[in-house]
């Protein structure tokens, strides 16, 4: 969810000048088209390698395999081509605009996230944040009514204790449109009169 842009750098981590020994990428390198991953290692790594055997000896079966190898480098082009990381800030500021009117909600506790890849959390009381019971099963709900205004969300349960706390996360394409954004947020204001209609 967090990788390849969706928080307008290359990898999420960089919003905070952290330089990993290594990180573990796959799904977006290729968006999908063909099963791909990859292993970037730090400068560190390296030469700790170099230091040694010199070799970083392994070997899978799909490696180095040429169509997710084409499909990986089309897709980098795609993404450097058309700016779509650095697309990223504006459309993220229009759908924050969007959601806006959803803060207000008695039950929506908070809306946070960075880029295009947003949570949206759901609360029993909104001045203590006191989570809905696990039972009542409020993110898949309103994941439920969102999907039948035509807008996909990943909903969670424990992000407050492991146990409770509901949230739905949205993560859109580098392409949203202003106007998907103005749906987005109109399928969610629906999913949420749905859900606490009663």
């Amino acid at each position: 969810m967090s990788g390849m842009g969706r928080t307008a750098t290359p990898f999420a981590v960089q919003r905070w000048n952290v330089e990993p020994d290594l990180i573990l990428i796959g799904k977006g390198i290729a968006s999908g088209y063909a099963p791909l991953g990859a292993v970037l290692v730090s400068r560190k790594v390296v030469e700790a390698f170099d230091r040694g055997t010199g070799a970083f000896q392994h070997g899978f079966t799909y490696q180095a395999h040429p169509v997710a190898t084409a499909a990986g480098n089309a897709v980098l082009d795609f993404i450097e081509s058309q700016k779509l990381f650095e697309r990223v800030p504006s459309t993220a500021q229009e759908l924050r605009s969007h959601m806006k009117q959803l803060e207000s909600h008695p039950h929506v506790g908070e809306i946070r996230g960075l880029g295009l890849l947003l949570g949206i959390e759901f609360v029993k009381d909104k001045r203590t944040r006191e989570p809905f019971p696990r039972e009542d099963n409020i993110a898949e709900k309103i994941r439920q009514a969102a999907l039948a205004e035509n807008v996909l969300t990943y909903p969670s349960q424990g992000c407050v204790d492991g146990i409770r706390g509901d949230h739905v996360l949205l993560a859109p394409p580098f392409v949203l449109t202003p106007t998907e954004s103005e749906i987005i947020a109109r399928a969610l204001g629906a999913a949420l009169a749905r859900v606490f209609s009663t």
